[in-house]
């Protein structure tokens, strides 16, 4: 999977969404887009934590460096 930055990687966690509640592919079409989901979810909650982490240091001051 290409770098894609967290806005992108929602967008398209929103198309997969919206392609597997229309059930209207077949199984191993839904099979694709639901790895594909996983994956892109999982980057998603880290770029999170990676932003989350960063709030933290700025806010207690470490971000002086």
């Amino acid at each position: 999977m290409q770098k894609m930055n967290y806005e992108k990687a929602v967008e398209r966690l929103e198309e997969i969404v919206d392609k597997l509640e229309n059930g209207n592919l077949p199984l191993e079409d839904m099979m694709k887009l639901y790895e594909e989901g996983t994956v892109l979810a999982a980057k998603c909650a880290k770029s999170l934590d990676a932003a989350q982490l960063k709030i933290t240091e700025l806010s207690a001051g470490k971000g002086d460096e």
